[in-house]
């Protein structure tokens, strides 16, 4: 895949944009077209134009197919991988029109600009991820040829902005649900390895307020549907064990955000900073600035971090290596910074303002970038506002406030809300947990435990040894955890207390980064849930686990050796 012919490809599409723009009317948009597969018909407006020299129009498909070679092969969630679809929103325009009134040509053309730039826009976001093939060196260059492509797309010629920045394309690019988690990993270590300390530390910043988005929301959605309080224990677990992947790369963004915020001198560089590392932590205050001693395991990937070498020894990978180092640093940053973090914070109160980031609930980055597209749709309130804009504290608060509260209304043919919400008290709600984490902080800035919640642990009887547990020396008050044991062994969990899973679905847990610790002998597998951190530990209280396979053992105490004991 040539890199620079894409480049020349998609200037050839913005040279023609109009011809473009005009076919995506006639045949897409217009009531006369019947429906069909929708995808094709709008890839053929683009590459089947007969001025598109031919080696041009074989590059169709090569930017999608190279990202999942790369191992970014998309998930199907609720008939969605939730990317950023042009043919969704052609799709959903007419089933809009259809239920409501068909728009005359200029109405039509108007949407179909939006499609023009959602479709070169989901382009751009797959050449990022291309940057890097002929090395880190190459990188910095590469990131400027889509940064102009970008440009000229948000010219003011064809639509309002979605993106600006395409430093931030990079982190949008890999929002759509995947099946593997390593191809993250590669790209925020090639992040790290490239371009000058602003570009990347921007790049940082666009992830950092991305990802802790995300996970605010996944909580706010797991609180509603159970009607519990959003820190209510199983709540956290609930959440807190699908995310580990989203958390180890949080703590890679936070780690050189506060890094730059230590030695900013500049208001107002300073104030950005403190407003992402501030949303950042606030995805999840206790486990990123209260309970450090929780983060560790629950941020660790067993096949991405652990392996075993010769006798079965098992020790940590160089990414496993280097995801510790993170942590410490990260950890030293949040204790220096706790209390300047706290003072910059109330700059950024969100009762004291219209609008604040930490309101936004919405499902994944897609569904931003598909509420701004249809605004053109459904007449929304007039604006350049990107989706950089959102995520920023400071200026234009009311047109954002504007923005966002019309994105609560009914959006398709049913009637359906869209997955995206405004909420001043969820923000208040943020906001206070956060704060009060950074002053337990700021109170014990050297302490891994920094909260009033005693410190507890995991006490682990080995396989073999349940016989006498009873007789053991245990704390008063121990919880009885094996039901967070998972095995596909169906007599070990009935002489256990385990519980039974099928093989499929550990091995599909494992791989998401859902066990404290795993490992497979004889064919059967058996895995700790990391939900017995949150349930139990992060609780104070002390847990008992029975029936755990030596391997198991062995990967615990290298996990959190402060926080297992064998009983």
């Amino acid at each position: 895949m040539s890199f620079g012919e894409h480049v020349t490809l998609l200037h050839g599409f913005l040279d023609r944009w109009r011809p473009i723009v005009e076919r995506i009317e006639s045949r897409l948009l217009n009531a006369r077209h019947t429906d069909g597969d929708v995808a094709p018909m709008l890839e053929a407006c683009f590459f089947g134009q007969a001025a598109l020299p031919a080696r041009l129009s074989l590059l169709k498909g090569q930017l999608a197919a190279s990202r999942v070679a790369d191992g970014f092969e998309p998930i199907a969630f609720e008939r969605s991988s939730r990317e950023l679809d042009p043919a969704q929103l052609t799709v959903r325009a007419r089933r809009h029109w259809e239920r409501h009134r068909w728009p005359g040509r200029n109405g039509r053309l108007q949407y179909a600009a939006r499609l023009y730039s959602v479709f070169l826009l989901r382009q751009l976001e797959h050449l990022c991820l291309r940057i890097w093939d002929q090395g880190h060196e190459r990188a910095t260059d590469r990131l400027q040829d889509v940064q102009v492509l970008l440009d000229r797309l948000n010219d003011g010629t064809i639509v309002s902005p979605l993106v600006r920045d395409a430093r931030w394309l990079i982190q949008t690019a890999q929002g759509p649900l995947t099946r593997r988690l390593d191809p993250y990993f590669r790209i925020a270590e090639s992040i790290s390895a490239s371009f000058t300390n602003p570009v990347r530390l921007e790049i940082h910043r666009a992830g950092a307020v991305l990802t802790s988005g995300h996970l605010r929301s996944q909580l706010c959605h797991r609180a509603a549907e159970t009607g519990r309080p959003a820190d209510d224990p199983d709540v956290l677990a609930t959440t807190r064990n699908s995310n580990s992947m989203d958390a180890a790369l949080l703590v890679r963004d936070l780690v050189p955000l506060l890094e730059a915020y230590g030695t900013s001198r500049a208001a107002d560089q300073r104030r950005r900073l403190a407003d992402a590392i501030l949303q950042g932590i606030s995805a999840d205050p206790e486990l990123f600035v209260t309970r450090l001693d929780l983060l560790a395991p629950c941020t660790i990937i067993e096949h991405l971090f652990l392996e075993r070498g010769e006798q079965e020894r098992i020790g940590y990978t160089r990414l496993g290596e280097g995801h510790r180092e993170l942590l410490d640093r990260y950890a030293r940053l949040i204790g220096d910074h706790a209390e300047s973090l706290r003072a910059d914070a109330l700059g950024l109160d969100p009762r004291e303002s219209v609008y604040s980031p930490l309101g936004i609930v919405y499902g994944f980055c897609a569904d931003i970038l598909s509420n701004l597209a249809l605004d053109t749709l459904f007449a929304g309130p007039s604006t350049d506002i990107g989706l950089e804009d959102l995520f920023d504290s400071g200026e234009r608060l009311e047109a954002k406030r504007r923005l966002a509260e019309g994105w609560k209304m009914p959006k398709d043919a049913a009637g359906v809300r869209n997955p995206i919400d405004y909420s001043e008290q969820w923000a208040a709600q943020m906001f206070e947990r956060t704060m009060s984490a950074l002053r337990d902080r700021s109170g014990h800035p050297d302490r891994s435990n920094a909260s009033t919640v005693p410190n507890a642990r995991l006490f682990i009887v080995a396989d073999g040894d349940e016989s006498d547990a009873s007789g053991r020396s245990l704390p008063a008050g121990i919880l009885p955890a094996n039901e967070h044991c998972l095995t596909s062994d169906l007599q070990r969990a009935l002489e256990t207390g385990a519980t039974a899973f099928p093989r499929g679905q550990i091995a599909s847990d494992r791989n998401e980064g859902r066990f404290l610790a795993s490992a497979e002998s004889g064919g059967k597998w058996f895995g700790i849930s990391k939900v017995v951190l949150t349930l139990c530990t992060s609780q104070g209280k002390d847990a008992l686990l029975t029936g755990v396979p030596p391997p198991v053992m062995d990967a615990l105490h290298l996990i959190c050796p402060g926080l297992v004991a064998r009983a």
